[in-house]
C-alpha cells in the first residue's frame, strides 16, 4: 500500500487520515464504555458513548468523501516508475485482506447485536459499545479497501 499512497490525491490522503484517526478515537471510546461501564452508564461513560457515535459518523463521512473524490488512476506507461501492479483480475493481497477483515469485523458486530437482542433486558451498554467498536473497524477496513481499490484499478488494466 505504500506504493499506492502517493497515487492518492492530497485531499483524499487527508480525509483518509481523518477517517483512521476518528476510527481509532471511536474504538477507544467504545472499548472504554464496553470494559469500564457497569450495568448503568455514568455521565462520563454516556459522553464516551456519544463520542464513539460522533467518531463513527466522522469516520464514515471522511472515508466516503475520500473514496468519492479519488478518481481511478490510469495505468502507468511501461517505462514509467509510477504505480506498477501485476496485471490480472485480482487486487493485491494487501487490499484483499482489508475486505476480508472488514467482513470479519462486520460479522462480529452482527454477533454482538444479536447477543444484545436476546438479553432479557434488551441490549446492554456493553453490547452496544462492542457493536460500535466492530462497526468502526469494519468501516475503516471496508472504506480503506474502497479507496485503494480505486487506485489499483488503473494498474490492473494493462
Amino acid at each position: 500500500m505504500s506504493e499506492m499512497w502517493p497515487q492518492l490525491r492530497p485531499l483524499c490522503r487527508r480525509l483518509a487520515l481523518l477517517g483512521w484517526a476518528s476510527s481509532a478515537a471511536g474504538m477507544a471510546a467504545g472499548l472504554a464504555v464496553a470494559i469500564a461501564s457497569g450495568t448503568r452508564l455514568s455521565p462520563t461513560m454516556s459522553s464516551m458513548q456519544l463520542t464513539a457515535a460522533v467518531c463513527t459518523a466522522v469516520s464514515v463521512t471522511a472515508f466516503v468523501t475520500a473514496a468519492a473524490l479519488q478518481p481511478r488512476i490510469a495505468a502507468a506507461p511501461p517505462g514509467d516508475a509510477g504505480l506498477r501492479l501485476e496485471s490480472g483480475p485480482e487486487l493485491p493481497a494487501t487490499i484483499q485482506s482489508l475486505l476480508l477483515g472488514s467482513l470479519a469485523l462486520l460479522a462480529g458486530a452482527v454477533a454482538f447485536a444479536c447477543a444484545g437482542l436476546v438479553l432479557r433486558g434488551g441490549p446492554s451498554a456493553q453490547s452496544v459499545a462492542f457493536c460500535q467498536v466492530f462497526l468502526l473497524g469494519a468501516a475503516a477496513s471496508g472504506f480503506t479497501f474502497m479507496l485503494f481499490s480505486r487506485v489499483s484499478a488503473g494498474g490492473r488494466r494493462n
